[in-house]
């Protein structure tokens, strides 16, 4: 029996469980370790914010793939991993062996030397604990009792979150409705974009009084302001943290070879360049030689290459490279039922762009369902 353990229960190992369910094989024991039993989908998170979904609509249950792929799960986080021992150490305390191992764990926000933010900002991932965060937060804007709510972080994410926080107060507290503002140390906003879509996106915080504040590096968040570098400061009500990806200090600690920035080094097999029976895929891994956004397209593309070849090295047969490619389409929900469109450098944007997003957001949580699940065997 050849053991199979996968760490995390992120979008590529979602594909993972689904396939080994769709054709089991007693001659592989599968090992899920995860600390949620749902993977709320972060392509509709936003949507979910402003009141479009239920959260429900935006979650696959992970216990549900692992039951039907006779996987057993361990509700627990990694501490540690043993690559010489071949062993996961995980947080509950339990030591779990393995032939082949497949990490899946994401990222965590970049915080740097910033103070505070564990004890006074709500961070976007763990998404569990920001679905609590906010939850909270739109309680209190219910009740009249926030004026201002800040998001650190100018990417697409923190752009994204702040469309949805700013439609959903409005919708929820009419004209008490708090302020949005972004901040971030860039010198403007979704910098990854070209002009014209960020032009585009600019246009709706203006059209939606949400506020963006580039070049604004915060250094310290308490209890009811932000510190900025050159000390000024804002006062907030909430700070939520959605700031670039940082790696899981997980893989440096347990001795991988890790890029400069300590995520897990991969070739193009999604193969450890250090320890060539574990794999990587989604944020959490970097290919040095062929490196890729940390976006979630590219997690949900490396699924079913990565189930082949864990298969594969399962059985010791060839691997197949995954190199996918750098274009991609990013589609930015504004808040209402309206989304910006980037491919490259074209954009677009409008109601039936957020159509578009929709059906693909929900296409892609579809093929995990219940339904799905009991029909695929």
């Amino acid at each position: 029996m050849r053991r199979l353990v996968l760490l995390g229960g992120g979008h590529a190992h979602v594909h993972v469980l689904k396939t080994m369910g769709d054709a089991l094989d007693p001659t592989v024991s599968v090992t899920l370790v995860t600390p949620v039993a749902r993977q709320v989908y972060s392509g509709m998170l936003p949507g979910w914010v402003a009141g479009h979904y239920a959260l429900d609509d935006c979650a696959i249950d992970l216990l549900a793939l692992a039951a039907r792929a006779r996987a057993r799960v361990v509700q627990s986080s990694a501490s540690l991993v043993s690559p010489s021992m071949r062993e996961v150490i995980c947080a509950n305390g339990e030591v779990l062996g393995y032939d082949v191992l497949s990490i899946d764990v994401g990222s965590q926000p970049a915080v740097g030397d910033a103070k505070g933010v564990a004890e006074h900002a709500i961070a976007v991932r763990p998404l569990e604990r920001f679905v609590q965060g906010w939850e909270g937060v739109l309680a209190r804007a219910r009740d009249g009792g926030l004026n201002a709510v800040s998001i650190v972080g100018g990417g697409a994410a923190g752009l994204e979150l702040a469309f949805a926080m700013d439609h959903r107060f409005r919708a929820e507290a009419g004209d008490a409705a708090p302020h949005v503002r972004v901040l971030t140390d860039a010198r403007s906003v979704v910098p990854e974009y070209p002009a014209a879509a960020r032009g585009r996106l600019l246009r709706e915080a203006r059209r939606r009084n949400v506020g963006t504040h580039p070049g604004c590096a915060v250094t310290e968040v308490g209890p009811g302001h932000l510190r900025l570098r050159d000390a000024i400061e804002f006062s907030t009500d909430a700070t939520f943290w959605v700031t670039g990806a940082a790696a899981p200090p997980l893989l440096r600690d347990s001795g991988f070879a890790t890029d400069p920035r300590g995520f897990l080094d991969v070739n193009d097999f999604m193969q450890s360049v250090s320890h060539p029976e574990v794999f990587g895929a989604g944020d959490c891994a970097t290919n040095a030689a062929n490196p890729r956004p940390k976006a979630g397209v590219f997690a949900v593309r490396a699924g079913p290459p990565l189930v082949a070849n864990l298969l594969a090295a399962l059985k010791g047969g060839p691997l197949a490279t995954f190199i996918p490619s750098p274009r991609f389409l990013a589609l930015v929900s504004c808040g209402g039922r309206r989304a910006v469109g980037i491919y490259g450098a074209a954009s677009f944007e409008g109601g039936w762009a957020w159509r578009w997003k929709d059906r693909i957001d929900r296409g892609f949580v579809a093929r995990y369902s219940a339904a799905a699940l009991a029909g695929g065997r």
